[in-house]
């Protein structure tokens, strides 16, 4: 079966974790970036034509699929463009800094008849696929409350070494940036919160234009369950924690690790058992995922509609948030 063609949009940090996936699973076809020495020493590094705009790229390249790696407040603007292209469109996280901009993504997919898809790859981390199974299974019982910490690192080399880091209308903030993943696995585990709010401040990164660089929410979901997500990128030196601790009526359990790819602490009636999945990160199982839509019309495993309820809950964060 033909390879699937791409084009890769934005030469970041980000954008390598990409590069290796494609150049497996399919054909780079060329890249894009407004900064010419990153493009250029991309495109010679994978022997590609490079552009350093959309508008070039468009008029000299046919490829399959778009993947916008681009700052977080440029995603739905070039989402948009490379749809109404004719490109299915892969784009990271977060698909848009707003739901109308989400929407509107959407609906351009639509118009078009193209697809997008969204990278939420955690959802494939096997601790997490675990947990999320018992929950659906209904093998915890009643769920009683869920705590979230995400105590990251990002100091001022960070925001100063690039300009898009802390910028309000290129970043969005840490819950976009850094804490995004958390925010959609809370809502992919327990659906919809009715009731929202938040105390925050920016303590430590005045010199950006961050609203806050740590904060408190306070989550009540449909199911009575209640939740709290304490987030800061204010841990010395280096990131300390990322989990998920959920305590139910069968059963105590904590998703740690690096990435949230291990259960640290499980006292349940029946045994959580992690399969060992040994096909690949959970990146490339994104790419499986897509590229089995693309070439055989199967579900692809998450929807921007689920992208966009976590868009949207993060704006009810923010707009339910206590600034100190």
């Amino acid at each position: 079966m033909q390879k699937i063609r791409y084009i890769l949009v934005g030469c970041g940090h980000v954008a390598k974790r990409h590069f290796d996936i494609i150049t497996e699973s399919g054909e780079l076809i060329a890249v894009c970036d407004t900064d010419e020495i990153a493009v250029k020493n991309t495109a010679l590094q994978y022997s590609v034509p490079f552009y350093t705009s959309l508008d070039q790229l468009v008029r000299h390249v046919s490829a399959d699929v778009a993947v916008v790696c681009t700052p977080n407040g440029l995603h739905a603007a070039h989402s948009i463009y490379l749809l109404e292209n004719g490109f299915h469109v892969l784009v990271e996280k977060p698909m848009a800094l707003t739901a109308i901009d989400a929407e509107k993504v959407i609906s351009t997919a639509k118009k078009y008849q193209r697809q997008v898809f969204t990278v939420l790859q955690n959802r494939f981390n096997p601790a997490v696929q675990t947990v999320h199974k018992a929950i659906q299974c209904n093998e915890l019982g009643k769920l009683f409350s869920v705590q979230v910490n995400c105590f990251w690192n990002r100091d001022r080399n960070y925001y100063e070494n690039h300009a898009w880091h802390g910028n309000e209308k290129l970043d969005g903030g840490v819950l976009f940036t850094q804490f995004s993943h958390f925010i959609d696995l809370v809502h992919w585990f327990f659906g919809s919160a009715k009731k929202v709010s938040a105390i925050m401040h920016n303590v430590n990164h005045q010199y950006t234009e961050l609203k806050s660089d740590e904060g408190a929410i306070l989550l009540q979901f449909e199911n009575e369950m209640i939740g709290t997500l304490q987030f800061s990128v204010n841990s010395f030196k280096k990131n300390m924690e990322g989990s998920i601790t959920l305590l139910a009526e069968k059963g105590t359990v904590k998703i740690g690790g690096t990435y949230l790819d291990a259960i640290v602490y499980a006292e349940t009636d029946k045994p959580l058992i992690v399969e060992a999945d040994q096909s690949g990160s959970s990146l490339e199982k994104v790419y499986q995922s897509m590229i089995r839509t693309l070439q055989h019309g199967d579900e692809f495993y998450t929807s921007p509609e689920e992208s966009l309820e976590t868009i949207k809950l993060i704006e009810r964060i923010h707009a339910n948030t206590e600034l100190k």
